[in-house]
């Protein structure tokens, strides 16, 4: 037999003992004792996916927007105490919008999510005149989180609906780009309007 050779026990016998000098006194199987359990959880933690979108990329007032919510277990762990957190509701104004319709509090709540299972909520809300005077977009957070081998894990992720359309009922006529006609004038020295 080579002694040159490696010998995968002595590696563990050392990993076990830290202090080299000292023999052991039977064989021990097992993971070295001071490898930490917390250390040992996080690498076969699961993970929670959200995936959180908006059924309509521009909307104008009186538009109904929904905005859903799907949670998805991806690992090959159960989850535990899921929760869907409303993060952030604003439009551009910065102003803190309210949804017209939303799950109630226990349905936000799911206490055991199985491997590859996942779970779908949805929240909607009633674009308004205030909302399309600012412009800009309306930006719906939501973030999830859960509990899987004893380690938090989460996942964010935003909607955004533009308001740059223009409404239909407004008392302008509108040209073939849904812009504002503009009015021509007969004799081009007359001044325009301000």
């Amino acid at each position: 037999m080579d002694i040159r050779r490696p010998r995968p026990f002595l590696k563990l016998m050392r990993a076990v003992h830290r202090d080299g000098s000292q023999q052991p006194g039977g064989i021990v199987r097992g993971l070295p004792p001071h490898r930490s359990a917390p250390l040992a959880r996080k690498k076969n933690a699961g993970r929670a996916t959200l995936t959180y979108a908006a059924d309509r990329p521009v909307a104008i007032p009186g538009d109904t927007v929904i905005f859903t919510a799907w949670i998805t277990n991806g690992s090959a762990s159960h989850l535990r105490n899921v929760t869907l957190v409303p993060r952030s509701f604003t439009n551009e104004g910065m102003e803190v919008l309210c949804y017209t319709s939303e799950p109630c509090e226990c349905d936000l709540r799911i206490p055991l999510l199985a491997p590859g299972q996942s779970v779908m909520r949805s929240f909607s809300y009633l674009v308004t005149d205030a909302d399309h005077i600012h412009g800009g977009s309306l930006v719906s957070a939501m973030q999830v989180h859960a509990t899987c081998r004893g380690q938090v894990v989460f996942d964010e992720n935003d909607a955004i609906v533009s308001l740059s359309g223009a409404r239909k009922d407004w008392p302008f006529p509108m040209d073939g780009a849904g812009q504002p006609r503009r009015r021509r004038w007969r004799n081009a020295e007359q001044p325009v309007p301000a």
